[in-house]
């Protein structure tokens, strides 16, 4: 088995720079805290000075990642009592230069792809981290300049650390360790969703509470819905792009916005002695406020059919039971092309609401969405099948019906 190396980068601009556009992108490397990694953010050919590096040690690379993070900010302002505060921006960049193999991108397995998220993530907890530090406290007029160098390599310092200790312990010798894989992947997962650092080092007793529903998770102040969804990801889930446009931000049952986001996950099935297959489901979430800045992480649902990938049609509140507060309806679509049936399966779910605290997982209301059930639209068996409620309108007529009033 090939070794798996990882070549990694720290880029942080030490100075500052006049920067009043905060829209600003690396000028080497896409900045992707909207989405998951995914194969096609790593081209195939290595840098040569890397090449050469490996090839020196012979060694040859399955893949690797180059994060870089840095930060501008602006000119300043001089405050009353003669301190300098600045607003700065930090930003964590997918570098260009990462590396996946052909083969490896065809492997039956994500374990390359999760090692590589895991050095972005941890590139991506201290770079909010920096944001933190930096944007926490004033400065003085005449040592400005050496008090954010101070703070910007005290951070480099532990960053560099974090990283060596990840690879040392999962890749020791360029083996690979999955049980210690497994470990980092849950200290990365509880680092990424408190925004700290405090559990890189920690034993699995302190970190496998993420693998449970009913997590609390921390949002930073001001984080966009769609960031704040990425990064308090359950584990081992991804989060393509196509899933931005589905969070939903509501005040429907929470004084305080919940936020509700839709992830896929890969698995794979292996019979017979065959090849092992890919297959593909979407679990929904939902992330309930229950303190300052803080969120609870509320399984709502999984949705899977045998494999073929799910997608989410629409979410949306409508009056589905006897009380006056409206429930959480999900439409969720699958195409299906195979000897058994052609054409798209509809899902439609319909959640109760709770009453004061949010559960682990939402009660589905399995009566109410029999009536409102989808079906498979096409040919089913050789027959044509038609799907009874496919839309929004569709299934709130039908609760109408039903005699669940609407506002």
């Amino acid at each position: 088995m090939r070794p798996l190396l990882f070549a990694l980068g720290l880029l942080v601009c030490s100075h500052l720079y006049a920067q009043s556009d905060f829209g600003f992108i690396a000028p080497e490397g896409k900045i992707l805290n909207y989405r998951t990694l995914n194969w096609n953010d790593f081209q195939e050919k290595e840098e040569k000075d890397f090449a050469d590096k490996l090839a020196q040690q012979n060694l040859q690379a399955k893949a690797y990642v180059c994060p870089a993070i840095y930060f501008y900010a602006d000119s300043g302002k001089t405050e009353a009592n003669g301190r300098v505060t600045f607003r700065f921006r930090v930003k964590c960049a997918f570098q260009t230069r990462s590396f996946a193999r052909e083969s490896t991108k065809k492997e039956h397995s994500n374990y390359v792809l999760i090692h590589e998220q895991d050095h972005y993530d941890i590139a991506l907890t201290y770079a909010n981290k920096l944001q933190a530090l930096l944007s926490s406290r004033d400065y003085s007029a005449a040592n400005y300049s050496d008090e954010i160098d101070k703070i910007t390599e005290d951070q480099q310092k532990k960053y560099w650390a974090t990283q060596e200790l990840y690879d040392h312990e999962v890749n020791p010798e360029g083996t690979e360790n999955k049980e210690k894989q497994y470990l980092w992947d849950m200290r990365i997962k509880k680092c990424l969703e408190n925004n700290t650092d405090e559990f890189f080092g920690s034993p699995e007793s302190v970190v496998a509470t993420v693998k449970a529903w009913g997590q609390t998770v921390k949002r930073i102040p001001g984080e966009p819905a769609v960031q704040f969804a990425v990064r308090v990801r359950p584990m081992y889930t991804e989060f393509p792009q196509e899933m931005t446009a589905k969070v939903m931000e509501t005040s429907e049952w929470t004084h305080e916005p919940s936020v509700v986001a839709f992830y896929t996950q890969k698995y794979y099935i292996q019979e017979d002695g065959s090849l092992p297959s890919d297959h593909y489901r979407t679990l929904a979430f939902m992330y309930v406020p229950n303190g300052k800045d803080t969120y609870k992480r509320v399984l709502i649902d999984t949705f899977v059919n045998e494999g073929h990938p799910v997608t989410i049609a629409a979410a949306f509140f409508a009056n589905a039971d006897s009380d006056q507060t409206k429930e959480l309806v999900i439409i969720a679509t699958s195409s299906q092309r195979d000897n058994q049936a052609t054409g798209t399966l509809y899902f439609n779910r319909v959640y109760d609401n709770f009453v004061k605290f949010a559960p682990g997982r939402l009660k589905r209301l399995d009566d109410v969405s029999g009536k409102v059930a989808g079906g498979f639209e096409g040919a089913l068996g050789g027959k044509p099948s038609k799907a009874k409620y496919k839309s929004q309108k569709e299934i709130v007529d039908a609760l109408k019906k039903l005699g669940y009033g609407q506002d």
